[in-house]
């Protein structure tokens, strides 16, 4: 699909430009990832797990990054849950909690998987 978008702010164009390229990604890519995050994070305000899911993984994530560098970590209820080697091991943990929504994140990595919890399994 080709997209033309106008009056948009030159700057912000060029460092968000400049990120696409020191990642290694086309601005298209950059661009589609920035949607998926924006729909993200707008779809959970209504949702007050996952706001408190949020608002702790952020309260945390300094400390998270610390302790759990290459660790699977699991936020779920508004609290950190733990830290994990493998997604067998997060899916077996989130099968044990009563839990709806739940952040799981590789620290270090830019991957972050999220989402809604129906008891089913993990995979990348």
């Amino acid at each position: 699909m080709t997209l033309v978008a106008r009056n948009i702010n030159e700057q912000l164009y060029k460092q968000f430009k400049a990120e696409a390229i020191r990642r290694g990604l086309k601005v298209s890519e950059a661009l589609e990832e920035a949607m998926r995050l924006w729909l993200q994070k707008n779809m959970v305000v209504n949702d007050p797990e996952a706001e408190k899911n949020y608002k702790k993984y952020n309260e945390l994530e300094n400390e998270l990054m610390k302790k759990y560098h290459g660790k699977y970590v699991v936020i779920a209820k508004g609290k950190f849950i733990g830290a994990f080697d493998n997604l067998e091991e997060v899916s077996k943990t989130l099968a044990k909690i009563n839990t709806r929504h739940a952040i799981v994140t590789k620290m270090g990595e830019e991957e972050v998987i999220e989402g809604e919890w129906w008891g089913g399994s993990i995979k990348r």
